[in-house]
């Protein structure tokens, strides 16, 4: 009877560290805000980005899944363009998987640009170190580590019409690994880039849980 117990307390002692340890994190940083975008539900947006892709880790997963780096910048742009139309962020998106440079660009239609560069596939290890006693009733716990996949993208957008730039950011997504499954966490990490963008253009939120 005295090791059940034992053992229900070690085991709430875990669920509590693990729990209490969900803290707050910005995933929108190093923001740069010139204008506001005035009534964006009534715009139309244009968004291309660089081709470049810094690929620090989940190397394997990352060609596993693009036979290329602007294979993933398109995949990107796609994505992003679904997002923002489901979310009503603006009245029509538009991009452009061919050209990366604004100067090239045909933006006569559009009233914003927005850029995507600096695109960053890193990883970062937590380590978690529980209290209490081990399931044997003695001494602590080994810490434990987790693996996240992190994506790192810089947004800048522009005034079509002035070619000016009115706002900049980073918008930072990641994931955690479970069961190896080192593909869902990479497009997972990818996929919350994205909602942070479209989330800080729609209501200007930059803090979350961390996942």
């Amino acid at each position: 009877m005295k090791r059940k117990i034992i053992l229900v307390i070690a085991l709430s002692s875990f669920i509590f560290n693990m729990t209490s340890c969900k803290v707050s994190k910005n995933y929108v940083q190093f923001i740069s805000k010139k204008e506001d975008i005035v009534a964006p539900k009534t715009k139309k947006v244009l968004a291309f980005s660089t081709e470049n892709v810094q690929v620090s880790n989940f190397t394997k997963t990352f060609d596993k899944n693009f036979t290329t780096t602007n294979d993933f910048t398109s995949s990107y742009l796609n994505d992003f363009k679904q997002q923002a139309i489901a979310s009503n962020l603006f009245s029509e998106v538009f991009i452009d998987t061919k050209n990366t440079s604004y100067t090239s660009l045909k933006k006569e239609n559009a009233d914003y640009i927005i850029y995507f560069s600096n695109v960053h596939i890193s990883n970062r290890v937590e380590w978690t170190s529980a209290g209490g006693m081990n399931m044997n009733g003695m001494g602590m716990q080994a810490p434990t580590s987790v693996e996240y996949c992190v994506v790192t993208v810089k947004v800048e957008v522009f005034d079509a019409k002035t070619d000016k730039e009115i706002l900049d950011f980073v918008s930072i997504g990641e994931e955690s690994v479970f069961l190896f499954d080192f593909t869902k966490t990479l497009l997972k990490a990818k996929e919350r880039s994205i909602n942070h963008i479209i989330n800080f253009l729609q209501s200007g939120k930059t803090t979350y849980k961390k996942y």
